[in-house]
C-alpha cells in the first residue's frame, strides 16, 4: 500500500512530504530505517506518529492502524539538536586529536552520511565542520586539527604500546604478523596505529626495541614481544640470525588463521572448473615457449620479453604492495581483507600501461544504499591520503572519482582504491546484487573482485602471454574515443574465449584467431558456466547483441553498447597487421 509521511526536521518549521509503498506487514522500525536512510538522517533518535500518538518500534503497520492514503498525519519526527551532533563528534575523538580530513571520513564511514549532509540536517546547511567545532567549547581546532578540551586531567593517556602489547599477549604465541597486528588494531580503536604515533609502524617498533623484537619469518614482517622472543630464552650464537638457530628454537613463526570448517582458506577463491594455471605474476616467456613450442611463434615472444620482463612484474607488484601498506597505516578503515585487481593484480600488465585495483573489504558498511555512503567515503579517503601520504611514498596525485581513489604512482602505476562491503561468500554477494535494480548494480563490481582476478589468473600461461600482445596493439592504434577503445575486460575475456575454443599451436595463431573473433565482434554471444549458469543470467541480456558475459556477474554484459562502441575495433581487426 502506499503511503505519505510527513517528515520533521529539527530546526525546520516545513515538513517535506513523502509517498512510500510499504506492506501492511512492515514494522514501524523498518518504516523508520527505510526513511532515515532514503534522507540521510545520521541521528538515532527518531519518532514515527499516527495522528500525534507515537507508535512502537516492534509494531505493524497494520495493527497501528495505518491505511492506504488515508486522511490520517502521519509523521516522521528527527529529535536531535546541535548537541546531538556534538556528541557524535566527541566519540570519535576520544582516542586522539584528528585531522578536519581525518574526522570527516570516520564520521561518514560510521554514519553513513558526510559530516555537511549532518548539519544540512540541523539546518546548517553551507556550515563548515571548522566553523562547527569553533563555536562548541567542547573542542579546540588548531591548524585544522580538531582535539577534546578534555575535563578530566586525571584519565589515563593512551599508550599504543600497552596495547599493542595487550594485543600481542592474547594472540597466545606472544607474536603476529605485522599486518595482522595493526588490522586488529584498526578493529579495537576504530584508527590506524599510523595515525596515533605519528609514524610509521617499523619506525614504532624499531622506537620500542625494548617492548617489541620487529624479525622477518618466512618472507613475512612478525612482531613479537621481546619477553617471547628467541633471544630473551636462548643465546644465539656469533654471527648467526634467529632464522638460522636450531628448528627446535623457532617457536614464533606468524600465526596461521584455520578456516572454520567447510569453508575456503582466507584469501583463496576456488578456480573456476576446468581452468589451471599459475598465480598472478609468476609468467615467464621461456614457460610460454614450451607450452607453444613453435619456431614461428618467437617473434612474438621477443615482444613479449620486451613490453613485459619479470623484473617489470616484480617491481610494478612491490609498488602496488607499498601503496597498499601505506594506505593501510594511515587510514581509518577496518578492513577485513585486501583483494588486488587490475592489471598487476591479475598479472597481465605490460610496461607503460600498468593500471592497478585494490578493492578493500571493510567491516560494517550497509550492503545497500552505495550511492548514499560511497561519495562522502571517497572524499574523506581522498582528502586523509593527500594530507598524510606525499612525494616520498612514491604518489604524484591523489583524487576522488565518481567510484574509486584514484593515486598516480611514479612508474608510472595508475591505482584506483575502492570499497566494498563484506558479503560473506560469493553466493551472498549474487543474492544482494539480485535485489537491486538495475541502476544500483554497478557498485557491486568491487565487490566481485576475487574472483574476477582467480578467473584470469588461473589461465595457462600462454593465454596471458596472448593478453599481453593484444594489450601491446591495442595501444598502438588511434581510437577516436574512450567509447571505442577496447577494455582490458574485453580483450582478456576474447583471448581466453577464442584459446578454449581453437587451442592453438603458438602465439602467431592464437593473436590470428583473438583478430578474427574481434573483426566479427558485433556478432559475439559468449555467456560462461564458471561461476554461474545460463539461468542465473539477467533475462534482458540475453537479447542483446554483442553479448560478452563477465564470468562472475549474471547481470553485466561487458560489451553492453552504453559502454563500448565496437566499430573502430572490428576494422582496425580486419585491416591492420599485428606488428605495423
Amino acid at each position: 500500500m502506499k503511503v505519505q509521511v510527513n517528515m520533521k526536521l529539527p530546526a525546520s518549521k516545513e515538513s517535506t512530504k513523502l509517498d512510500l509503498e510499504v506492506a501492511e506487514t512492515d514494522t514501524v522500525a523498518n518504516l523508520k530505517d527505510r526513511i532515515a536512510a532514503l534522507q540521510l538522517i545520521p541521528f538515532p533518535a527518531q519518532d514515527l506518529l499516527l495522528n500525534g500518538e507515537v507508535l512502537a518500534d516492534a509494531r505493524q503497520l497494520s495493527d497501528c492502524g495505518v491505511k492506504e492514503l488515508a486522511s490520517q498525519s502521519l509523521d516522521f519526527v528527527v529529535k536531535a539538536d546541535e548537541s546531538t551532533l556534538v556528541k557524535q563528534l566527541q566519540e570519535l575523538l576520544q582516542a586522539r586529536d584528528l585531522s578536519c580530513d581525518e574526522l570527516g571520513l570516520l564520521y561518514a564511514y560510521k554514519h553513513g552520511v558526510s559530516v555537511s549532509q549532518a548539519l544540512a540536517t540541523l539546518d546548517l546547511a553551507g556550515e563548515k565542520l571548522q566553523d562547527f567545532v569553533k563555536k562548541h567549547k567542547g573542542f579546540q581546532l588548531e591548524k585544522n586539527h580538531i582535539a577534546l578540551v578534555r575535563k578530566d586531567t586525571a584519565l589515563k593517556p593512551f599508550s599504543a604500546a600497552e596495547e599493542i602489547e595487550s594485543i600481542l599477549k592474547a594472540s597466545g604465541t606472544g607474536s603476529m604478523e605485522i599486518k595482522e597486528l595493526l588490522s586488529k588494531f584498526i578493529a579495537k580503536f576504530n584508527i590506524s596505529l599510523a595515525s596515533v604515533v605519528g609514524m610509521k609502524p617499523n619506525d614504532f617498533f624499531t622506537k620500542e626495541r625494548e617492548r617489541f623484537v620487529l624479525k622477518t619469518v618466512a618472507e613475512k614482517k612478525v612482531v613479537m614481544l621481546r619477553s617471547h622472543s628467541p633471544g630473551a630464552t636462548a643465546q644465539t650464537k656469533p654471527g648467526q640470525t634467529w632464522q638460522q638457530q636450531p628448528q627446535q628454537q623457532q617457536q614464533f613463526q606468524r600465526p596461521s588463521v584455520q578456516p572454520a570448517r567447510g569453508q575456503p582458506a582466507y584469501g583463496v577463491a576456488a578456480p573456476p572448473p576446468g581452468l589451471v594455471g599459475e598465480a598472478a605474476g609468476s609468467i615467464a616467456a621461456d614457460e610460454a615457449a614450451k607450452s607453444l613450442g613453435s619456431a614461428e611463434s618467437q617473434q612474438y615472444l621477443d615482444l613479449h620479453n620486451r613490453i613485459c620482463s619479470r623484473s617489470f612484474g616484480m617491481k610494478a607488484q612491490e609498488a602496488l604492495s607499498d601503496v597498499v601498506d601505506a594506505v593501510q597505516e594511515i587510514a581509518f578503515l577496518n578492513v577485513n581483507r585486501i583483494v588486488k585487481a587490475g592489471s598487476v593484480g591479475k598479472g597481465t600488465a605490460i610496461s607503460g600501461a600498468a593500471e592497478a585495483e585494490v578493492v578493500f573489504f571493510l567491516a560494517g558498511l550497509p550492503g545497500t544504499k552505495q550511492d548514499r555512503w560511497l561519495p562522502p567515503l571517497l572524499r574523506a579517503v581522498a582528502g586523509v591520503l593527500n594530507e598524510r601520504l606525499n612525494e616520498e611514498e612514491g604518489v604524484d596525485s591523489i583524487v576522488a572519482t565518481q567510484d574509486s581513489v584514484q593515486l598516480l604512482v611514479k612508474g608510472p602505476l595508475t591505482v584506483d582504491l575502492r570499497f566494498s562491503p563484506v558479503f560473506g561468500s560469493y553466493e551472498k554477494t549474487l543474492e544482494a546484487l539480485a535485489a537491486q535494480g538495475p541502476e544500483a548494480r554497478h557498485f557491486f563490481a568491487a565487490s566481485l573482485a576475487e574472483e574476477r582476478v582467480q578467473f584470469i589468473c588461473r589461465q595457462p600461461s600462454a593465454v596471458k602471454v596472448t593478453i599481453r600482445l593484444l594489450k601491446w596493439w591495442r595501444d598502438q592504434q588511434g581510437w577516436s574515443s574512450k567509447l571505442a577503445r577496447p577494455g582490458d575486460d574485453i580483450l582478456e575475456l576474447m583471448a581466453v574465449y577464442s584459446a578454449v575454443q581453437t587451442k592453438p599451436q603458438d602465439q602467431r595463431t592464437a593473436i590470428a584467431n583473438v583478430m578474427s573473433l574481434l573483426s566479427r565482434f558485433k556478432e559475439l554471444r559468449i555467456v560462461w558456466s564458471n561461476y554461474y549458469t545460463k539461468a542465473d543470467v539477467w533475462a534482458p541480456l540475453l537479447r542483446q547483441r554483442p553479448l560478452l558475459m563477465d564470468p562472475v556477474n549474471p547481470y553485466v554484459n561487458i560489451a553492453d553498447s552504453q559502454v563500448f562502441e565496437p566499430r573502430e575495433l572490428m576494422d582496425l581487426a580486419r585491416t591492420t597487421h599485428f606488428f605495423w
